[in-house]
């Protein structure tokens, strides 16, 4: 039996080929994107399980506000280290607790041996017990005393490779130079660890251990920000645990600072302002970032309705084909074959149609792998993956799925047939076969319209992003990742072209919030500070708006004057140029003067609103580390001076490269992630629209064959070529003219959403609704009449002759 179905399935196949072919394409399209899909569920799922030993390992975060993006306090990554001590006294579920430096990005310049530096990032201080914590096999060196030595250095086997052309590194020599400028300090290696085959949430290169993150300040006012982690000694509940820890905490500064100075008591235990998470749940909550979740569930939603469009392709073409099939069940009924018997050929035959699309759908993946991994900052891969059999296992599921959503309804359809109105030939008017398949035709071109609004959305959002004023000038614009220094700034000052040469803590693609209470008129307002030098607004190209900008040609400019952008001007009031303000410190009172406004510059992604913020050039009331250095070129043709700029560089920083990015490519950075999901949109609508066309195109071909006869009396009658199109485009256009009417609600709500996910967006706008529905129009108009012209066109005898 198994044989004989296997030969009617191919004989069908092979019959029906152009349907078949349409079947399988559409549904390894539908395929692919949930195949990439389970990829990258996969790929995030597996972070941090790359030894079993982790599910014990737990990070701690703190609840402040050092450096936020809103300068408000976050759950954040980022420590004060003495908590680290504190656990260690007083919580005994620790058995270890380590201490590890915030890798910002920076890159470091490494020298090994006689070779040429290496510009390498992810190299992190850590104290002597971070292996104790982290459970890395180690091919050489041992875990215990590997960090125990000051100036030491454990390599990734992947890193020491790059550095020495082998692992084989231990007690090498490595020297580091951290900065421009900076002398080096050679480190030895004392071991080398295997790079996990699963993704880490703590990414590093390499763990120096240089004896400073064995202690914490000896002044209680200075903090040394951190990132902590322990190991616990058995299973903990967490929520409990949590709670001690705060007791704790409180306890803890209480007997460091005394209860005066404890600032924290005062707050109740029910606001907890620190806690522990387990280390598999940090990379699923990151800090000031949507988790992958919800980047993911766009990417859900797409693959959902591009599967779906593929399984309503399916069951339109299957359930219209029904028709040719009937004497095949009628005559099978006949001779006793069983309704369950039918029902398992058809599934089988949907089935093998399924495997043909699941193999297309993986060679696509493949294809489409390196574009999706580069949308999603991973690195996905398919045959290679460590849970290749899992993943082997989970798309056999969605086969199974997908072969009983395709083949259920058409497979029951076909077994239904009454044996005795098919041989007698009533079987080809069925209402309820046609409702259906009007209603999968309206779903598929509703989804399809609902993907074509959206594109329309997207790009005027992003054009609107592209052509917005952002307060500053990014062309002509370069800025270099160091500090301010006056020997390097003097020297490319005299580059001809060169026009600024300055520093600030707030630039677009690098950001530093820093937040300062100031007293104005009896009122506190909470702004954010910026640091800049005297030519920072202007190489910026800041718009003023009222009094002037900084000058040397005032002095007390450097003492105790500000400029405010207009959000925080709005704040204290009208007119406030020339006013003064208060920041009040614990030992002193600090007076500034305001001295111009000028307009809100963006420095951010324009999901957030940009702060009230003072610029001040002065020390007074602190100042931060910049590590921006920003050129401004005053001519088109700057590439040359660049260059230049790099000579100089290198005269006096020989060990260390000069890094730099330009505003305009600062700029596409922010935009990116949007642009990105736009290009992803686009790609999924095509295949959408692609698919609803074709099924379009087959349903219209088997409508127009099934309305041969009634063609063919029409003709006869009288009826011209025109008339006959006519009539077969309209019943079509109803359906999707009515697709379009559901697809317009459902658009709006979705792109009314992910608008709001801006704080700088356009109003919702009016014409890709209508550019969506005239579209779908002219094609579905083009799709079906090129069926129908070969229907009407065919000559009437031929028709009748055969009927």
């Amino acid at each position: 039996m198994f044989k004989l179905n296997l030969k009617i399935a191919f004989r069908n196949l092979i019959k029906n080929r152009v349907y078949a072919a349409i079947n399988i394409g559409g549904l390894a399209l539908g395929l692919t994107g949930f195949v990439l899909l389970l990829l990258f569920i996969n790929h995030e799922n597996n972070y941090d399980k790359w030894d079993s030993k982790l599910e014990n390992v737990y990070q701690v975060r703190e609840f402040l506000n050092l450096s936020t993006p809103d300068n408000r306090p976050h759950w954040q990554e980022l420590n004060n280290s003495r908590n680290a001590e504190m656990l260690k006294k007083s919580i005994p579920q620790f058995k270890y607790v380590t201490k590890i430096d915030n890798d910002w990005g920076d890159v470091l310049s490494i020298k090994a041996g006689l070779a040429d530096p290496l510009v390498l990032k992810g190299f992190v201080n850590a104290d002597s017990l971070f292996f104790k914590v982290f459970p890395y096999q180690f091919l050489q060196g041992n875990q215990n005393n590997a960090l125990q030595s000051p100036n030491s250095v454990v390599l990734k086997r992947s890193v020491a490779k790059l550095l020495f052309g082998t692992d084989e590194a231990l007690g090498k020599t490595i020297k580091i130079f951290m900065w421009k400028g900076d002398p080096g300090t050679s480190y030895t290696v004392t071991g080398v660890v295997e790079d996990p085959l699963a993704s880490e949430s703590l990414k590093f290169n390499a763990i120096l251990h240089n004896g400073e993150r064995e202690k914490d300040p000896e002044n209680l006012n200075v903090t040394t920000p951190c990132k902590i982690y322990g190991l616990v000694n058995t299973a903990i509940d967490t929520n409990a645990l949590n709670k001690t820890i705060n007791i704790a905490h409180f306890d803890y500064k209480n007997k460091l600072y005394g209860e005066a100075k404890n600032k924290d008591v005062s707050r109740s235990t029910s606001a907890p302002i620190l806690k522990i998470i387990p280390l598999k749940d940090v990379h699923r909550n990151p800090p000031f970032a949507k988790n992958w979740v919800d980047k993911i569930k766009p990417v859900v939603a797409l693959s959902i309705f591009l599967l779906l469009i593929s399984v309503i392709n399916f069951i339109n073409l299957a359930t219209a084909q029904s028709v040719q099939r009937a004497r095949e069940v009628g005559v099978k009924k006949v001779l006793g074959t069983s309704k369950k018997q039918l029902v398992w050929q058809f599934l089988f035959e949907v089935a093998i149609q399924s495997l043909f699309a699941l193999f297309i759908s993986i060679a696509l993946v493949e294809l489409l792998l390196p574009a999706f991994s580069t949308n999603f900052d991973a690195q996905l891969s398919f045959w290679h993956n460590a849970k290749l059999v899992s993943i082997l296992f989970q798309l056999f599921a969605v086969f199974i799925i997908v072969t009983l959503l395709a083949g259920l309804y058409p497979a029951a359809v076909l077994s239904n047939y009454n044996p005795i109105a098919v041989l007698k030939g009533n079987y080809e008017h069925s209402f309820k076969g046609i409702a259906l398949r009007n209603g999968l035709v309206i779903v598929q071109f509703a989804i399809a319209a609902t993907f074509v609004i959206s594109i329309g959305v997207m790009q005027s959002q992003t054009n609107f992003l592209v052509n917005k004023d952002l307060g500053f000038d990014r062309s002509h614009l370069i800025n270099i990742s160091t500090n301010y220094d006056d020997r390097f700034a003097e020297r490319i000052k005299k580059i001809p072209g060169v026009q600024y040469v300055a520093t600030t803590t707030q630039v677009m693609g690098n950001t530093f919030n820093v937040s300062e209470k100031v007293v104005y008129k009896s009122n506190t307002f909470d702004f954010n500070t910026v640091t800049v030098t005297m030519e920072t607004l202007p190489a910026l190209g800041v718009h003023l708006v009222s009094g002037r900008l900084f000058s040397k040609e005032y002095k007390q400019d450097t003492v105790n004057t500000v400029v405010l952008n207009e959000a925080a001007a709005k704040l204290l009031g009208k007119n406030i140029v020339g006013q003064d303000y208060d920041v009040l410190d614990e030992k002193r009172k600090y007076t500034f003067r305001i001295v111009g406004v000028i307009k809100d510059y963006h420095n951010e992604s324009f999901d957030k609103t940009v702060l009230p913020t003072i610029y001040k050039v002065t020390h007074l009331g602190g100042m931060s580390s910049t590590n921006n250095l920003l050129v401004r070129f005053n001519t088109d043709n700057y590439q040359h001076m660049i260059e230049s700029v790099r000579l100089e560089w290198m005269k006096i920083y020989p060990e260390f490269p000069m890094i730099y990015t330009s505003g305009e490519a600062a700029f596409q950075a922010q935009i990116l992630s949007d642009k990105r999901f736009m290009e992803m949109i686009t790609l999924f609508s095509a295949f959408s629209i692609l698919l609803s066309l074709l099924g379009l195109f087959a349903l219209s071909a088997f409508v127009s064959k099934r309305r041969t006869k009634e063609i063919a009396v029409r003709k006869v009658l009288g009826a011209s070529n025109f008339q006959i199109i006519n009539m077969l485009n309209r019943s079509f256009l109803v359906l999707i003219v009515a697709a379009n009417v559901i697809s317009w609600p459902i658009a709006y709500i979705v792109m009314n959403k992910w608008l709001q996910g801006f704080a700088y967006r356009v109003d919702m706008p009016f014409a890709p609704f209508v550019f969506a529905t005239i579209i779908s129009l002219i094609i579905a108009v083009f799709t079906i009449s090129i069926q129908a012209r070969k229907a009407a066109v065919s000559p009437p005898v031929k028709a009748l002759k055969y009927e």
